[in-house]
C-alpha cells in the first residue's frame, strides 16, 4: 500500500534522479498530517461553537495553575499564536463573556487575562471531545508506536530550538505591552541596561547588554519582519533563514537568537 507522498517522491526520483529527494517522505507526510489533523480538530471545536485558535486561547488559561490568569505577552507566548490574533481572539472570547480583562492593581500597565466561569465550564467541556478525537487520529499506533513517535518529534523540534527548560512547569509573567516582541523598560544596575531575552518558546531571562545577534543581518531581519508580519510563527521563521557567515554559516538561526533580533 503507497500514499501520496510515495507517489510524489517516486515522480521527483524519476525526473530527478541526481537529488536526494527522501526528505520529502518526512516534510511530506508532516505537512500533509498538519492539515488532515487540523480538519479534524477543527470540526469538534466547532461543534462547540469555537475555532482551533479560540479553543489554544482557553485552554492555555486553563492549564495556567489554578487562578486561571494570565498577562496578555505570557499568553501570547504560551498559546502559540501571534500577537495580533490573541487580540482579536481575546475580543471575542470577552464579548462572549468566557474571559475579563482587567487592569493590575498595582501597576496600570499590565492586563490580566481570566477565564470567567463560563469560560472555565466550556474548555472543561470541550477537553474531553478534543483528547477523544486525538486519540481517534492516532488510532493506527499502539501506545509505544506514540511514544516512539513522540520521540522523534521532540528530538526534530529540540534541534531546531524549539525547547523549554526541562524543569519549568509554566510560562513565567512578565510586564505585558501588548506585544509579544517588545522588552521590558531597560533598567541600569551599574552593569549596562538590563533586557529580556526570549529563549526558546516561553523561557525568559535577563540579560545584559544589548544588540543583535551576529548571526541575524539586516537582510535576514528584514526578512523574518516581513514573515512576522504575515503571521508566520517565529519558530518556522528560523527554518526558513539560512546563516551566511562564520562557523554556523549554513544554518538555521536558533528561534531564542531570532527573537532576540526581533525584539531589538
Amino acid at each position: 500500500m503507497a500514499d501520496h507522498v510515495d507517489l510524489v517522491v517516486r515522480q521527483w526520483g524519476a525526473q530527478r534522479p541526481d537529488l536526494d529527494v527522501s526528505p520529502m517522505a518526512v516534510i511530506g507526510r508532516l505537512t500533509r498530517l498538519s492539515r488532515l489533523i487540523a480538519s479534524e480538530l477543527g470540526q469538534t471545536f466547532a461543534a462547540h461553537g469555537l475555532d482551533r485558535a479560540s479553543f489554544d486561547v482557553l485552554a492555555t488559561l486553563r492549564r495556567s495553575g489554578p487562578e486561571h490568569r494570565l498577562t496578555p505577552a505570557a499568553l501570547t507566548r504560551s498559546a502559540m499564536v501571534t500577537s495580533g490574533a490573541i487580540t482579536q481572539r481575546l475580543d471575542r472570547l470577552q464579548a462572549r463573556g468566557l474571559v475579563t480583562r482587567t487592569p493590575s492593581a498595582s501597576d496600570g500597565r499590565v492586563v490580566h487575562v481570566s477565564l470567567t466561569d463560563e469560560g472555565l465550564a466550556l474548555v472543561d467541556r470541550v477537553l474531553p471531545d478534543h483528547l477523544a478525537t486525538e486519540n481517534r487520529v492516532l488510532g493506527a499506533l499502539d501506545e509505544s508506536g506514540r511514544h516512539t513517535l513522540a520521540g522523534l518529534l521532540r528530538e526534530l523540534l529540540e534541534s531546531l530550538g524549539d525547547t523549554v527548560p526541562a524543569d519549568t512547569t509554566g510560562y513565567a509573567e512578565t510586564p505585558d505591552y501588548e506585544n509579544e516582541f517588545c522588552e521590558k523598560p531597560s533598567q541600569d544596575f551599574g552593569e549596562g541596561p538590563l533586557r529580556i531575552e526570549y529563549a526558546g518558546h516561553g523561557d525568559v531571562r535577563p540579560r545584559r547588554g544589548g544588540g543583535r545577534p551576529k548571526v541575524i543581518d539586516d537582510e535576514m531581519l528584514a526578512t523574518a519582519r516581513a514573515l512576522r508580519d504575515q503571521g508566520v510563527p517565529v519558530s518556522e521563521i528560523a527554518g526558513r533563514l539560512t546563516i551566511r557567515t562564520g562557523k554556523n554559516a549554513g544554518r538555521h538561526p536558533s528561534v531564542a537568537s531570532l527573537y532576540r533580533a526581533l525584539a531589538e
